[in-house]
């Protein structure tokens, strides 16, 4: 039987979140730009690949060029000082877990590339708002990917333009619909009308229009 595990998805605020990445080749470099965008993402490593050179010029992350195998514990320290989550990514399997052991020295998230840490990092489907995120669990990555690819055929770009939509009629409906039952059921009948959906392959207004023709039609079935 597997063994039971505490893991739970959450979408969090990595706002102004220090991200430290140790290894500057292909795993640190895909895990760097995973962050880059969303936190605060410095990378330790003596070398470092292309991209990582090109995320550094352009602002994305903080490159910090250090013999990690080299370095004393008390360097290491300082390097993940004020971190939120410290990801090893190293090729050396015995600096990955000394690094991960002074990371819990002061009970910060490690999300280990080598075995499983306290944070599992999925591989991500984002659609505009649309976020989507896979993990076996280290189990299985061809799993993972597969479930990935599969998934990826099914959200078309326009679940991005439904998301605003739906965004867009939620505030109009609030203004004239006292029930939220009835909001609820309008909501989902434009969310089920290919009608509205085949709107956005000529423009969002299209099926803007749609959808507010079939709230009008809804409201005036509900006041006979």
């Amino acid at each position: 039987m597997a063994e039971t595990n505490n893991f739970l998805p959450l979408m969090l605020d990595l706002s102004g979140r220090k991200i430290v990445v140790f290894g500057g080749g292909s795993v640190g470099e895909r895990k760097a730009e995973l962050f880059s965008g969303c936190a605060d993402t410095l990378v330790a490593s003596l070398e470092f690949s292309q991209r990582l050179q090109e995320l550094e010029t352009s602002g994305q992350v903080k490159l910090v060029r250090l013999d990690l195998l080299a370095a004393s514990d008390s360097e290491l320290r300082n390097i993940i000082s004020g971190a939120f989550l410290v990801i090893p990514a190293t090729s050396n399997f015995e600096l990955n877990q000394k690094i991960t052991a002074i990371a819990r020295e002061s009970d910060i998230l490690i999300n280990q590339v080598d075995t499983l840490g306290s944070v599992v990092i999925p591989s991500v489907i984002k659609r505009g708002d649309l976020v989507i995120g896979i993990s076996t669990l280290g189990h299985s990555p061809a799993v993972s990917k597969y479930t990935r690819k599969q998934i990826e055929g099914l959200i078309t770009p326009e679940y991005s333009e439904m998301i605003r939509l739906q965004d867009e009629l939620r505030s109009y409906l609030k203004q004239h619909v006292a029930e939220q039952r009835q909001r609820k059921a309008i909501l989902w009948k434009i969310l089920e009308s290919e009608f509205v959906w085949n709107g956005f392959s000529e423009s969002y207004e299209t099926a803007a229009e749609r959808a507010y023709d079939i709230i009008s039609s809804c409201l005036e079935n509900s006041s006979r």
